[in-house]
This record gives C-alpha cells, sequence and structure tokens, in this order.
C-alpha cells in the first residue's frame, strides 16, 4: 500500500492539476471573505448595538462555502484524469487488487484537500480581517480559539468535499461531465432546490440537501459565535429570525448543529465513495 501511495505523489506532483486547482483559493477566499464582511446587515445592526462586530466569524462561513468546489473538482479530476489521458488500464494493471490503487488515490487526494482547506483558513481570515478593519470598518475577527474552531470545519467540509468528488468522478468517469455537473449543481440545483422548499411543510429537508449540509459544517458554527458575541447576556431573547436571516447568506441552518450536518453531508461522500469502488471494481477496461 506504501508503494501505492508514493507511486500516486510521483504521480500527481509533477502536475499542474493540483496546484493550478490551488492557486486560485487564495484569492478566491480572500475576497469572498472581504465582501462578506459588508453584507447581511452588518451596518445595521452595528448601528443598533453601538458596537463592533466580529463580522470576520461570518466572512469565514462564506469563503469556505465558496471555495469548496475546488477541492471537489480535484477529487474528481484525479479520478477522470487517466482515463483521460488512457493511462488507467497500465494503472490498474501493474497494480491489483483495484481497490488498493482508489485507497491510495484517495489517500493523495486527501492530503491535499488538507492543504486546500489550510489556504482557504489563512485567506479566509486575511479577508476577514482587512473587510472588518479596512472595507466596512464594522469590527474583528472574534478570538483565537473561535478562529482555531471555524478554521478546523472549513478543513473538515472541504476534505469531505473532495471525498464527493472523488466519488463522483470516479462513478461517471469522464472529466467534462464531473467538473460541470459538479459547479452546476453546488452553485443552482442545490440553491433553486432550496428556495423552492422554503416555506413549505418539506423546508426542514433544505438542511438534508448536500450543498446546505456542507455550508452548515461552517454555517452552523460561525453564525451561533457571531450572535453570541454581538448579543452577550441578551442571546437568549434574540428572536430566531435574527438567527434565519444570517444563515440564509452565511450559510448553515437553525437549530441544526454542526456536527449534524457533517454527518449528513460525510454520508452523501461516503455513499458516491462506496458505489464507485463497487463499480470500478467490475467495470472493464481498455
Amino acid at each position: 500500500m506504501t508503494g501505492l501511495i508514493r507511486a500516486e505523489i510521483r504521480k500527481m506532483l509533477p502536475t499542474n492539476l493540483w496546484w493550478a486547482l490551488l492557486l486560485p483559493v487564495a484569492p478566491w477566499s480572500l475576497l469572498v471573505a472581504w465582501y462578506g464582511t459588508a453584507i447581511g446587515r452588518v451596518d445595521m445592526i452595528q448601528e443598533i448595538t453601538g458596537q463592533a462586530l466580529p463580522t470576520g466569524l461570518l466572512a469565514m462561513s462564506l469563503a469556505t462555502n465558496y471555495s469548496t468546489i475546488f477541492a471537489a473538482l480535484l477529487g474528481a479530476l484525479v479520478m477522470t484524469r487517466e482515463s483521460w489521458h488512457r493511462t488507467v488500464t497500465t494503472t490498474f494493471l501493474t497494480a491489483n487488487p483495484r481497490s488498493s490503487v482508489l485507497s491510495a488515490k484517495l489517500v493523495v487526494c486527501l492530503a491535499l484537500a488538507v492543504v486546500y482547506g489550510v489556504v482557504n483558513a489563512v485567506f479566509g481570515f486575511l479577508g476577514g480581517f482587512l473587510g472588518g478593519t479596512l472595507g466596512s470598518g464594522s469590527g474583528g475577527v472574534g478570538g483565537l480559539d473561535q478562529w482555531l474552531l471555524i478554521g478546523g470545519a472549513g478543513v473538515l467540509a472541504t476534505v469531505l468535499w473532495a471525498l464527493v468528488g472523488f466519488g463522483f468522478g470516479a462513478l461517471v468517469n469522464n472529466s467534462v461531465a464531473a467538473v460541470l455537473v459538479l459547479v452546476f449543481y453546488k452553485f443552482m440545483v442545490d440553491v433553486l432546490a432550496s428556495v423552492v422548499l422554503a416555506g413549505t411543510e418539506l423546508s426542514w429537508l433544505s438542511s438534508y440537501l448536500p450543498g446546505a449540509a456542507s455550508n452548515g459544517i461552517v454555517g452552523n458554527l460561525a453564525v451561533p459565535m457571531f450572535i453570541s458575541e454581538v448579543a452577550g447576556a441578551r442571546e437568549p431573547i434574540v428572536p430566531a429570525q435574527a438567527f434565519q436571516q444570517l444563515h440564509a447568506i452565511f450559510g448553515g441552518s437553525y437549530g441544526f448543529s454542526w456536527w449534524g450536518s457533517a454527518l449528513v453531508f460525510a454520508g452523501y461522500a461516503a455513499l458516491l465513495c462506496g458505489g464507485a469502488t463497487l463499480l470500478i471494481r467490475d467495470r472493464e477496461i481498455h
């Protein structure tokens, strides 16, 4: 197994795939986080409370929700690029069983996903800091312990998206289809489904959609932290609408725990990776 992992590392590192997808994470996270400090009616909240707001906590959530797509694409392309370049036949024939090959690819993919998550956390923090102090001027970034929790949750969300991309890429076995479907689903289908479900008797289902569940990993930490910092001892009397409005922008669901969202999304990742393993084990290679 160690030899297979080394072989996958040697195949991955010289290529431009991993760093070409990593490069946009830094500026994207920074800009989205900076933008996140200026939305959600933070100026109005600041005027009402008369205090600086830890908008960086919310900004980190927004940055993570948008940046995890790069990890998903990495996971998908790790699986589909060998089919695209017609090298998968040699890989499977020289390294049996196929499940071991998949495991080695997955280990390398997850290690890179952790790097993506850390880069997102660092530049999301920087964007939240710059936006909170230079942009809207509405406040800071919260405490170190809060940022470590939110950053860690962001890394977890990034790793799970890489798993989802890995499993989906293995199932479709087509680079173009995998990229298009993942992007379209994350930024269109999941959002539209949540809008359609809102206000209906089935609105509770939106928290269990893949995109909403992944956003809740960080959002269900960041929003309660933000309100706790702003409201202080008055937190128990903060209306549910305040939570819901912030969740609608920064991710998550009112009354839903971050670890609950993580378990739901991990279930989707396990389902896709498990299905891919079963399919590839019996797939004909050419």
